[in-house]
């Protein structure tokens, strides 16, 4: 069977890079606020982060931490650079430690949710739902457990998490709130909805969700490629691979299309035994 994981993405909004710097000015579990030096180092592993450094970010978040082992904006920082560098144990245990001195720290949460959706959906849903339960609203989280929810085969529930979100963000605009950075969320979490219906049988639905994503002119190559795999799984193998030379090349689409055929499959249920006609 394709593991469909891979069509589906991470939105780490409740972490380091929303969160972490109010964290960094209020001190939030130290009790206090933090050295000048302390903010001034975190706040160069949060520009290491978003720029794709994270073996900076966790140099400097060592650094303030061998000043302050309970630092747990430092903490968070340095989770999340091991989660970038693809360390999963060593981000978990770091999530761990902040969420020891913070038990309420919704970005340790979100983190460890993160960690666990490569390994045990279960697990991450359980602590995006615990997100949930501290900040109900929290489309982050919202969307996040959606796609844990995917990846367990709960294909509905994990629909109505990602339409809550959806519309959590409509009101948000409508209200005029400034989404700033978040905005691309918005888009990521449609996209995960249409993957969760094409590949739960409705893929017609999926398409018409990602047709205008897709022809957007910033749109991604993941984009058209997720447009690709809606279309296939919709019968429309022809359309799809049109999609996918304009991407790849030729070898590529081709693989490409064994794999949505294989995931086309998998989602056709199996005949009936004979003679259970009655």
């Amino acid at each position: 069977m394709v593991s469909p994981m891979s069509y589906f993405r991470f939105r780490p909004l409740a972490s380091s890079c929303v969160f972490l710097g109010m964290l960094a000015l209020t001190g939030c579990a130290n009790g206090g606020r933090q050295p000048a030096a302390g903010r001034l180092g975190l706040g160069l592993a949060d520009s290491a982060l978003a720029g794709g450094a994270p073996s900076l970010a966790l140099q400097v978040s060592k650094a303030v931490l061998a000043r302050n082992p309970n630092d747990v904006p430092a903490l968070l920082r340095r989770g999340d650079a091991y989660y970038q560098l693809g360390d999963y144990p060593r981000a978990a245990a770091s999530y761990r430690q902040a969420l020891t001195l913070h038990v309420r720290s919704v970005p340790a949460l979100m983190g460890l949710g993160r960690v666990a959706l490569a390994t045990s959906p279960a697990e991450a849903s359980a602590r995006f739902s615990e997100v949930l339960a501290l900040e109900p609203t929290n489309q982050a989280a919202m969307s996040n457990r959606g796609v844990a929810l995917d990846l367990s085969g709960l294909h509905a529930e994990a629909q109505d998490d990602y339409r809550r979100a959806i519309a959590l963000a409509h009101a948000d605009a409508a209200r005029g709130i400034e989404v700033g950075a978040d905005s691309g969320a918005l888009a990521a979490t449609q996209v995960d909805l249409a993957v969760s219906m094409a590949i739960s049988g409705q893929p017609a639905a999926a398409v018409r969700i990602l047709q205008p994503i897709a022809s957007s002119p910033d749109a991604s190559p993941r984009v058209r490629q997720d447009l690709a795999m809606a279309l296939a799984l919709d019968d429309r193998a022809d359309d799809a691979a049109r999609l996918l030379l304009t991407q790849m090349s030729q070898s590529q689409a081709r693989s490409a299309m064994s794999g949505y055929q294989a995931l086309r499959e998998d989602a056709t249920p199996p005949p009936p035994p004979p003679g259970d006609g009655s």
